[in-house]
Parts: structure tokens; sequence; C-alpha cells
């Protein structure tokens, strides 16, 4: 099975284009477990939320993996965004995050811009941020040597910078 995430800063698009690419690609999305969690529960999280987010996450992109058709899993996010988001909001990661974010692997990573709007939808924190928080991903997918592509542009160009992007994976 080919795996894509969608990684990127709050905001950015990514739960809006995996579902775009889901329905495109005629697969599943992987929810973001951190959202359902935080509105659930709220956002003041501590390093054992941050565990759980991460733990369920992967849960979630397991149980979605049993339901994707054509050989394709798309996943608005991955456990390499809950270890950059523990680290904005803790200043530090718990080593059991880091270590579930290095456990999986994808074909390709798609990493979100900040070029666009921020919306405060009530559960985002970081407005001030993305920009450190991008540059942060984009040094871990570096510092890992994993697959990536920067998404950028207009919503619409997003999408369809995506397509190419795992057409050529695929």
């Amino acid at each position: 099975m080919k795996k894509i995430t969608l990684i990127g800063p709050e905001s950015t698009g990514k739960t809006t284009l995996a579902r775009q690419l889901a329905t495109h690609f005629d697969t599943v999305v992987v929810e973001e477990y951190g959202r359902i969690y935080c509105e659930k529960f709220g956002n003041d999280c501590d390093a054992l939320d941050l565990c759980h987010i991460a733990a369920g996450q992967l849960y979630f992109e397991d149980e979605a993996a049993k339901q994707a058709r054509h050989n394709l899993l798309i996943c608005d996010t991955d456990v390499i965004v809950t270890q950059t988001y523990a680290e904005l909001y803790l200043g530090s990661c718990p080593d059991m995050i880091v270590q579930l974010a290095r456990s999986r692997q994808y074909e390709l990573y798609l990493l979100l811009d900040t070029d666009v709007p921020y919306v405060n939808d009530g559960t985002r924190l970081f407005a001030d941020r993305r920009q450190e928080h991008f540059n942060r991903l984009k040094e871990i997918l570096e510092s890992q040597n994993r697959p990536y592509a920067i998404i950028s542009a207009t919503f619409e160009e997003r999408f369809a910078r995506a397509v190419v992007a795992i057409n050529e994976v695929l």
C-alpha cells in the first residue's frame, strides 16, 4: 500500500486537500486524531495528551488502511506533525512521540506551505509561528531523507500540484 501524508502548519489546508485527494483517487482519508481529541477535551494538552494523540493517529491510520482502495491511503497529518506541535507547545517533545514518528514511513510527504490565509477555527494556537513550524517540518523531512514535495499557491493550484506529485509516486 502506498501511503501519502499531508503535513504542514496549522491552517494550511491539509484537511480540505486530503479529502479532495481521497475523492480524486477514490480511496479513503485518515482523519486527524488530534483535532478530534482537542475538540472533545480542549487545547490545554500536556505531554501525556500528546502521546495519546500520537498513538491515536497511528491507530486511525491502521484502521483506515483496512478500507483503502487502489492500494493508496491519504493521511491528513502524521506523527511528525504531533512531534513538532509538541515542540512548539511544550518546548520539547516526549521521546515516545519522536520514536513513533520515526517508526512510520510514507511514499510521499506533501508539505503544505504557509502562503494561504490563516483561519482561526477555535482549536488553532500558533498563527504567529506558522513559518517556524513549516521550517521545522522541512528540517525533519530533510534530516531523515524522507521524500517530500512542497505544495504552495492557491487552493486550486495546490490540488493540481498534489495530484501531479502523487501520480509520480504511483
